[in-house]
């Protein structure tokens, strides 16, 4: 089965309580939220599932602090790269089967096909809107430009 997520912020203390909790997420500290997804990741996700992860799955926190808690999520894992995603170090290769900046698919819901646009940005125009392609993408949280890309889709 493929899953789709978007904008996790391991180590980013400002999606918390901790911080100013920008993305009003009900925890009140890093450790807390980190304990919290692992144990809803991996109560659902299988190895034999594919989880597409469309950007920004941490801020700050160091690259080894990332792959070791990356490396216990359950899945293949394939990166779309968001504005957070620093993947130079080659050691992400390791934890991701696949790094995109962007990626087209074909998934199935009850054996119909869907084709997919998948980016960690929102894109007004993108290749097969006017046939029935989804986009899926993340980045723009509870914010103001969420709301006026939504208006520019109507």
């Amino acid at each position: 089965m493929k899953y789709y997520i978007s904008d996790m912020h391991f180590f980013h203390k400002n999606v918390t309580k901790e911080g100013n909790n920008f993305d009003n997420r009900p925890f009140n500290s890093l450790a807390e939220m980190h304990q919290y997804m692992k144990e809803k990741w991996n109560s659902k996700i299988t190895n034999g599932d594919t989880v597409y992860i469309l950007g920004d799955i941490a801020m700050r926190g160091t690259n080894e602090e990332l792959i070791a808690l990356v490396a216990q999520l359950k899945g293949r894992k394939v990166l779309i790269k968001g504005n957070h995603d620093d993947v130079s170090d080659m050691r992400y290769k390791n934890i991701f089967e696949e790094i995109y900046d962007y990626k087209e698919i074909t998934d199935y819901v009850d054996q119909d096909a869907y084709k997919l646009v998948l980016s960690h940005y929102p894109i007004l125009m993108w290749n097969g809107q006017h046939r029935g392609t989804i986009h899926l993408y993340g980045h723009t949280h509870n914010t103001y430009e969420n709301e006026f890309y939504q208006e520019c889709l109507r």
